[in-house]
């Protein structure tokens, strides 16, 4: 392999490298950013944190299907549509808890999906740092060896292998 080449490896591998450190800054500021929002919402859920949506969600459907279901006079029906929309104003007081809470888990789902991104990452740059290290070891070693004159796996014209010499001496035997 020609120094050119290891050089070029290796400016690519850097250029990899370098990418792969910016995705990393970036991920750790949307863990930042995520972190800070999960914080505004803390105060909000704590407040909140005694509301229980699923029994008044759960008593609506009963309404409803009740309503549906089953044949009752008109005052009746009046009654239950009455409560059905009591139970429709509770719950849309609860949305915005509701909504706090979902948000909650997605910003939570991000930190994960950041960090688990931050770990591939540095698995990926571990392969590229161990490789960059042979490389600059395989450069250092064809540069020094190139200002002392030593070049590996080629001969220069005008000098003549171990090989050559037994040769010529095998066909100057002969004669």
């Amino acid at each position: 392999m020609e120094l050119e080449e290891v050089e070029s490896q290796i400016k690519d591998l850097e250029q990899k490298k370098s990418v792969l450190i910016d995705e990393i800054k970036k991920n750790y500021g949307r863990i930042r950013y995520k972190k800070y929002e999960e914080k505004a919402l803390d105060p909000f859920l704590k407040e909140t944190e005694g509301v229980m949506v699923g029994p008044v969600r759960k008593r609506l459907r009963q309404l409803e299907f009740r309503i549906s279901t089953q044949a009752y006079t008109p005052q009746m029906e009046r009654l239950m549509v009455k409560d059905v929309k009591k139970v429709e104003e509770e719950l849309k007081g609860m949305r915005q808890v509701e909504r706090a809470r979902r948000k909650k888990r997605l910003v939570q789902q991000d930190i994960l999906d950041a960090e688990n991104r931050i770990k591939a990452i540095e698995e990926d740059l571990k392969k590229i740092r161990e490789t960059l290290k042979d490389l600059y070891g395989r450069a250092r070693t064809m540069k020094n060896s190139s200002k002392q004159g030593v070049t590996f796996g080629e001969k220069h014209d005008n000098l003549v292998s171990l090989g050559d010499i037994v040769i010529i001496e095998e066909e100057g035997k002969e004669k």
